[in-house]
């Protein structure tokens, strides 16, 4: 029983740093992490190889182009509620 608990323990180590124990596991690639080499990340331990290609691949966008929808849409709404504005003047004063 003594041999089996040390060699469980010897391989729960650091992939990066064999000298250390691990505390955390990669969600990704399932590597044994120390505490220096895990990186939480939304609440995920993550190695840092895996982090880098999570986090390259979800690209930010500008905050110009987070407004784009809502300005034209704003704009365009202007535009026809004037013309909407002008044909009803044009309406009602045809009635009177």
């Amino acid at each position: 029983m003594r041999g089996t608990l040390e060699s469980v323990l010897q391989r729960q180590v650091c992939a990066n740093h064999p000298e250390r124990p691990a505390l955390a596991l990669c969600m990704a690639c399932g590597r044994r992490l120390c505490q220096e080499c895990a990186t939480p990340w939304e609440g995920i331990n993550f190695c840092a190889s895996c982090l880098a290609a999570r986090r390259g691949g979800r690209r930010e966008r500008s905050r110009f182009v987070a407004w784009l929808p809502p300005l034209v849409a704003a704009a365009l709404l202007f535009l026809f509620a004037n013309q909407l504005r002008v044909f009803l003047a044009v309406l009602v004063g045809g009635m009177f």
